[in-house]
């Protein structure tokens, strides 16, 4: 039959042939043959409704805007509620319309597309079908085959966006498509067309498995894109670990940094489930202390002055003071090692880091090999401005000195 490519086509000469059975029943002859070739027509009619909802799915993921699902009006809500695996938190009554559904419009469409399917799966099957466990494994094993390989893997495909909105969306897309697939496992085992399988069964499918998998990997994706933000922000940095003058206001890159952290996470991440958010807030702060730590190692800073200790120092409290800001303890624990080893650089007194019981005391989260690292930096010297920023009356005495006269004599 490969020049058949209509599973409607198929499902009529399934009814004609079974039609024919019931007649050759009746007069009590052999139908075992003409009840194999039906299998072979069920085989055929799985093959082209995996192919044709195949192009579905996968038209459905390529063309979806990846933005929060628009309803206007209460009649919307309830349809698409209707069509799909999804529990509102509060009833439609108490909605304010418009508003956005958490998930993208794909997800609704694919839950249709799901249901459609499944559908049109047991449309082949009836009581003159005598292979039903055979309809149930191969729904199944169908089903699981198209949320994995046309929609899971097209969504992680599209992780390698630089967008965060977009990839925030679709981790929420993954997160209700793992919820469709254990209702989905519930739905097949009480729709199972074969009365030999036990009511106390399960159904598990590779999809459930796939997507909550998948929902780390756009976790992680989410935390890469933050985590190159706050990098390119710190190297906006360009520290002067060694200035002529006394710092008077926190450095622009911290004021800018943690301005970002506050509007994703009032804008793009927004979105997301609680225990998510406070996960990439709480990988962000870890990262930022980390990244700011990491600008006096770095092997091209050899000197640090009082000035510059004090900068470091004005720029860990403001950041200090915005994680403080969000009322998260854990967020605070990020910031110890920082803000004691910004003790440490400040201190007049650093041999007690030497001091074992003293270090314990005083700063047990600094790490024993980059205390001392940064401690042989320190320098207690402040260079002169340079000739740029100089005043008139520094380049006098210079000139004076040179020529063995004083500045006013000069003048």
């Amino acid at each position: 039959m490969p020049a058949v490519d209509n599973a409607e086509h198929v499902l009529k000469v399934k009814n004609l042939i079974a039609l024919f059975n019931l007649t050759m029943d009746s007069w009590n002859f052999p139908t075992t043959t003409t009840n194999g070739f039906l299998l072979v027509l069920f085989d055929k009619y799985a093959e082209l409704l995996k192919r044709r909802f195949s192009d579905d799915f996968l038209e459905i993921v390529s063309t979806d805007d990846y933005m929060p699902m628009p309803i206007q009006n209460a009649e919307e809500y309830e349809k698409v509620v209707n069509v799909s695996w999804y529990t509102p938190d509060r009833s439609v009554s108490d909605m304010v319309f418009p508003c956005v559904f958490p998930f993208s419009q794909m997800y609704p469409l694919c839950c249709i597309d799901i249901r459609n399917f499944l559908n049109q799966f047991y449309f082949f099957v009836a009581s003159d079908f005598q292979h039903p466990e055979v309809v149930d494994e191969r729904l199944k094993t169908a089903l699981d085959d198209l949320l994995t390989t046309k929609v899971c893997s097209s969504l992680v495909s599209k992780l390698s966006s630089q967008y965060l909105g977009q990839i925030v969306q679709i981790l929420i897309n993954i997160s209700h498509f793992e919820t469709a697939c254990i209702e989905l496992e519930t739905l097949l085992v009480a729709a199972r067309s074969s009365p030999h399988h036990s009511t106390t069964s399960t159904v598990s499918l590779a999809a459930t498995v796939a997507f909550r998998d998948h929902k780390k990997t756009a976790e992680k994706r989410i935390f890469e894109l933050v985590n190159s933000k706050i990098d390119d922000l710190v190297e906006t940095a360009e520290y002067d670990f060694n200035p002529p003058r006394r710092p008077t206001e926190p450095s622009t890159y911290i004021q800018t940094l943690t301005q970002y952290l506050s509007n994703i996470m009032s804008s793009v991440l927004l979105s997301l489930p609680t225990e998510i958010k406070e996960l990439m807030l709480f990988n962000a702060i870890s990262h930022t202390a980390e990244s700011i730590l990491a600008l006096p190692l770095s092997p091209s800073v050899r000197r640090i002055n009082p000035y510059g200790v004090q900068q470091l120092s004005t720029d860990v409290e403001f950041l200090t003071n915005y994680v403080s800001s969000l009322n998260n303890i854990a967020l605070q624990d990020n910031l110890v090692e920082l803000q004691q080893t910004v003790q440490l650089l400040g201190t007049e007194n650093t041999d007690e880091f030497y001091d074992v019981q003293m270090r314990n005391k005083k700063y047990g989260r600094v790490d024993p090999l980059r205390g001392p690292q940064l401690l042989e930096k320190l320098t207690h010297e402040v260079q002169a401005p340079t000739s740029a920023t100089a005043t008139a009356g520094d380049r006098f005495a210079a000139l004076g000195a040179r020529f063995g006269m004083h500045a006013n004599q000069i003048r």
